[in-house]
């Protein structure tokens, strides 16, 4: 379902001010409970870009925005003249399609001591939303217009003038539909989860990704909607699988079980711990440290994304 024509922009809806484009990348250092986010969100029919670098470490759930190590956030980027094969941006961020589909070249020069110098290798085919169903993929708030893919990320980056090296599976991301400017992004009050992990010598044994929908009326439950499994190289879906969830009375998850089928029938119990976090306002995010059922250690991140009438509804997340 995915082709070459859906790495490039897509063409908007005729004066459809809320059509979006995004362009996102990130990398993990597990050593340093390190994470960062690289994001570009073409207003195609605006001519604008909004993007995103931010990058956390901090163990503290209760630091705040001043926890965050690296943040850099722009509403009006110009355009740029080129395509999404190989584009530069005024606020630093670089990245060039080097073989298309499976290779990108990734660069961001920042302020404070920050640039980044990364080479994106797919770990499997982009997949589209539309592929990666499982059993309850209706609970899905995304149906049209996205594209997952895991990637073993490696190269060097420079975070508030210290360097550290790269080497850990990250996915990407490409998405294009109308996206309305509310607090959850969709239109709907959503409450759901991005999260993925990997397992092995540079995580390349293993890794799984979820999207899940959680019910405001119990969000220690989440459907997992979305979903795949790279098993040493193999691209596996997933029937149907569940999350289940602890929070602190911030917001912020303090644990994580998800149980996922495979295509195979084999089931997977992955057990997660966070260790650093962001805070994202209306959602959190944070660094994972996942155990499976045999004791095999894997790092990723959880990324939940929640409503501000929903949370003020609530007042608190569920003990």
């Amino acid at each position: 379902m995915v082709t070459r024509q859906d790495m490039y922009f897509h063409q908007p809806r005729y004066r459809e001010y809320r059509w979006l484009e995004t362009n996102w990348f990130s990398w993990t250092i597990p050593e340093q409970a390190m994470r960062c986010h690289l994001r570009a969100a073409f207003r195609t029919n605006l001519n604008v870009v909004n993007t995103t670098c931010f990058v956390f470490n901090n163990p503290d759930m209760r630091a705040g925005t001043l926890g965050v190590l690296y943040k850099d956030e722009r509403h009006h980027v110009p355009m740029p003249v080129s395509n999404l094969d190989d584009y530069h941006l005024l606020n630093g961020m670089a990245v060039t399609m080097t073989k298309p589909m499976q290779e990108w070249h990734v660069r961001y020069d920042g302020d404070e001591g920050t640039m980044f110098d990364l080479h994106y290798r797919a770990m499997m085919p982009p997949v589209h939303i539309g592929q990666s169903g499982t059993a309850s993929h209706a609970s899905s708030a995304i149906r049209h217009g996205h594209i997952d893919q895991m990637m073993h990320v490696t190269g060097t980056v420079r975070v508030r003038g210290t360097d550290y090296p790269v080497d850990w599976p990250a996915p990407r991301d490409h998405s294009w539909s109308p996206r309305p400017e509310t607090t959850s992004g969709y239109g709907i009050p959503m409450s759901g989860n991005f999260d993925y992990g990997s397992f092995g010598p540079s995580g390349q044994s293993f890794s799984f990704f979820v999207q899940t929908r959680n019910e405001w009326s119990d969000l220690r439950r989440g459907l997992v909607h979305n979903a795949y499994i790279i098993d040493h190289g193999e691209l596996l879906g997933v029937k149907h699988g569940e999350g289940r969830y602890t929070y602190a009375d911030n917001w912020a998850t303090t644990k994580l079980v998800y149980e996922l089928e495979d295509e195979k029938g084999r089931t997977h119990v992955f057990t997660g711990k966070p260790v650093s976090f962001y805070p994202g306002g209306v959602g959190f995010l944070a660094v994972v440290k996942w155990t499976t059922g045999d004791g095999e250690v894997g790092w990723g991140e959880y990324n939940w994304h929640g409503d501000f009438y929903e949370m003020q509804r609530l007042g608190s997340p569920p003990s």
